[in-house]
């Protein structure tokens, strides 16, 4: 007799769990979904102040931004333009936000500048928060280009 009502108060929550409409969306269709549109997504990208700056700063700000434009629209042929070696490629993420960290070592025709880059990757979906070194240069011409990115 308890095995007999044990049973049937599984059956009755078992019932009453699969009866019960889909509130939230799953995981997969969350994860597996890309927006169509900007306005969908969890961060609307948007550039680093470039009027807060000047002079070298105000450069390096500017490629920083430039940057991040071109790997969000997957630009790849103005991509290139901003290195010094056009041997980069765009890289499997989009830009969500970037957050001045610090500029370093700054003369008047170089630096470093360190950006704090919250990112998704294209490939997992994958939310990811780490600092990115920009080495920028000024060349002989007077154009300011990035010599590498750590």
């Amino acid at each position: 007799m308890k095995r007999l009502c044990t049973a049937a108060i599984a059956a009755v929550v078992l019932l009453s769990g699969c009866s019960q409409k889909e509130t939230t969306p799953s995981i997969e269709k969350v994860q597996g979904e890309k927006p169509s549109t900007p306005v969908q997504t969890e961060f609307q990208f948007t550039p680093l102040d470039e009027s807060k700056y000047e002079g070298t700063e105000k450069e390096m700000i500017k490629l920083v931004n430039l940057h991040a434009k071109y790997v969000n629209n997957k630009d790849e042929t103005n991509f290139k333009k901003l290195f010094h070696n056009q041997d980069y490629r765009l890289p499997s993420y989009e830009v969500l936000k970037n957050e001045l960290h610090e500029f370093r070592d700054m003369k008047q025709t170089q630096g470093y500048v360190a950006i704090k880059r919250t990112s998704r990757s294209l490939k997992t979906n994958e939310v990811i928060e780490g600092y990115s070194v920009y080495f920028i240069s000024c060349n002989k011409k007077g154009a300011w280009k990035i010599n590498g990115i750590d």
